[in-house]
């Protein structure tokens, strides 16, 4: 019979820690403890194990070819003993308290958290939010890491191991100056759309591959205007379109409001279009806060918005 492996939370912990940082000091400082506490846990872990998970001799500290057979094993132990902290939580203090902590891609975090707050906190005033405004990669890497418990961003993005909760669909709007030839149009047809004036957000951000779908713009293709600029927010595009010209595509949420030299011009039929979900791990042990972050969302959004089903539209991919 093989001898029984003893291991603790907290040297897993510590573990995934490193994994994370990829230095021992700052993982030590990330957990609190000093790093000779850290790394002579982690040495116990290895000698119990009777295998090395990490290779010291790399910077950053790397995890060794059994260490990596470990690591995903590891985090599904972690996150499997949260669940036995949940139960006890629910028992003692009720299914909608709790801490859930968030990250909501850019185009979306200033247009619906100051709707949402206030309904969260009259329906789940016991529910604490820790939220993070992040880009769509980012988030996927914090779920992944179980560094946040849900996103709220565009769907689907099909990443295994994922549930996918769609919300909301929300269709797309130009922005143009009032002088601009998109403005004449009760109704703009997307494949009518010209590349020369077109601002972009930057890198990173689904919505601008949305928009470059939407336009069929290829990488590298040059769109030909004097000025090229690229922006993290939508508010620094929609001034750029007031005050200077040119014209951007806007969800439905952030046209709310808008400079007085601007005018918004809805799409013809298909409308594009972009679905908004939740995206979290499976089995979460946090579900039911989830699902009341659902509702809470779905109740702070205008009815119209609500109303809104996929048939008429376009829903535009996020690759």
């Amino acid at each position: 019979m093989s001898p029984k492996v003893n291991f603790s939370l907290t040297q897993l912990e510590y573990v995934m820690a490193v994994h994370k940082h990829g230095h021992f000091a700052k993982a030590a400082e990330a957990c609190f403890v000093t790093q000779p506490t850290l790394s002579m846990q982690i040495q116990k872990l290895e000698e119990d194990l009777g295998a090395v998970i990490f290779d010291r001799s790399k910077k950053p500290i790397l995890l060794t070819q059994m260490g990596k057979k470990l690591i995903s094993q590891i985090q599904t132990v972690l996150f499997e003993a949260k669940k036995i902290e949940s139960i006890i939580q629910k028992e003692s203090s009720g299914e909608k308290q709790g801490t859930l902590s968030i990250g909501v891609i850019p185009t979306i975090a200033p247009y619906l958290l100051p709707r949402l707050l206030p309904v969260c906190e009259e329906l789940y005033p016991e529910l604490e939010l820790v939220i993070k405004e992040l880009q769509t990669e980012q988030i996927l890497d914090a779920l992944n890491g179980d560094e946040i418990d849900v996103g709220l961003l565009a769907t689907p993005t099909k990443i295994p191991k994922m549930f996918e909760f769609p919300l909301y669909y929300e269709p797309f709007y130009v922005l143009c100056q009032k002088k601009h030839e998109y403005a004449h149009l009760k109704k703009i047809k997307y494949q009518t759309l010209g590349l020369d004036d077109i601002w972009l957000l930057e890198e990173g951000h689904c919505l601008r591959n949305q928009v470059l779908d939407l336009c069929s713009i290829k990488k590298g293709k040059s769109a030909g205007k004097k000025y090229k600029f690229e922006s993290g927010s939508l508010e620094t595009l929609k001034n750029l379109v007031d005050l200077y010209g040119g014209y951007t595509l806007l969800p439905y949420l952030a046209t709310e409001q808008h400079g007085a030299k601007s005018q918004l011009v809805p799409f013809e039929r298909p409308i594009p279009a972009r679905e908004i979900g939740l995206v979290y791990r499976r089995e979460h042990y946090k579900s039911e806060l989830i699902e009341s972050l659902g509702d809470a969302i779905l109740k702070s959004i205008p009815e119209e918005l609500a109303k809104i089903r996929p048939k008429d539209l376009d829903v535009l991919p996020i690759s």
